[in-house]
């Protein structure tokens, strides 16, 4: 699909996502800033990564070009570095951050303004380790859908040299990402499930806080992407401090990133609260 449809896709998640929170058109207006750098920094990073690891595989001889398990290695050694390891967790942290403190303290605000949010607030930095714990998890993705696609080029070669160049077009397009780990689609489900599990994670925290919120409620998102699991799930209800049932995990909020790659990856749903 084209750059266009993907950017088209995730600025109609984003207004259906949006549309379900209860916000000021000053709020909304900077919550849509946050989501828009959000993705800018993922894409950024994904750049940064695609022309690194092709660099690494400009550097191999014909006859390990030709060598899965060589290949494998130079996967692996290229994301241990620091572009895929330090740097894509300080980007998840500088991009997403803000967003968690904007959707706390506005929640915070509205439900009992004798509360102050603070920025040192220690709920953050939890959150913050939590979203950077995933990723290890995206690093095996990427991982895997490059030894797939190099595995499928050497296979189709004829020779060894037709081999090799096959293996050096697949990273070639994978850097300009056209197609897999660091395209624009890539970026959007990252920078997807990022948003939707700091925004709900933010109002959690706020709802904490306030000290006069007892539970909370599971609304799905609408339309023929929701999974079912979630769809099922609209409607629960839980005390604050319980996780709701979906699927096969206990979520504390939608898109928790505690949870299973499946119930989390894309989820656009939100929740409300809940006061006795």
């Amino acid at each position: 699909m084209c750059e266009t449809c993907w950017e088209l896709i995730a600025k109609a998640d984003d207004t259906e996502f949006l549309d379900s929170l209860e916000l000021t058109h000053a709020e909304r207006s900077v919550l849509e800033e946050l989501y828009k750098q959000g993705e800018d920094r993922i894409v950024e990073i994904l750049e940064l990564q695609g022309k690194e690891l092709h660099e690494a595989i400009l550097e191999l001889n014909e006859e390990l070009l030709i060598d899965i398990g060589e290949l494998g290695k130079v996967l692996i050694s290229v994301q241990a570095g620091d572009l895929f390891t330090v740097q894509f967790e300080q980007a998840i942290y500088d991009a997403f951050t803000p967003l968690f403190h904007l959707a706390g303290e506005t929640e915070l605000t509205v439900l009992n303004n004798d509360k102050s949010w603070s920025t040192k607030n220690k709920a953050a930095s939890r959150f913050a380790l939590k979203l950077k714990k995933l990723v290890p998890d995206m690093n095996g993705t990427s991982k895997d859908v490059m030894t797939r696609a190099f595995q499928k080029a050497i296979k189709e070669g004829k020779t060894p040299s037709e081999r090799a160049v096959l293996v050096q077009e697949i990273s070639a397009a994978a850097t300009k990402g056209e197609e897999g780990p660091f395209s624009m689609k890539r970026a959007v489900t990252v920078a997807r499930t990022m948003s939707t599990a700091t925004a709900n994670g933010g109002k959690l925290e706020g709802w904490k806080q306030s000290e006069v919120v007892t539970g909370k409620k599971w609304r799905s998102s609408k339309g023929s992407r929701t999974r079912k699991t979630h769809r099922k799930a609209d409607g629960q209800v839980q005390p604050i401090d319980k996780p709701f049932k979906v699927g096969k995990s206990d979520l504390m909020f939608p898109g928790d990133p505690s949870g299973r790659a499946e119930e989390i990856i894309q989820c656009r749903c939100t929740m409300q609260s809940v006061m006795d």
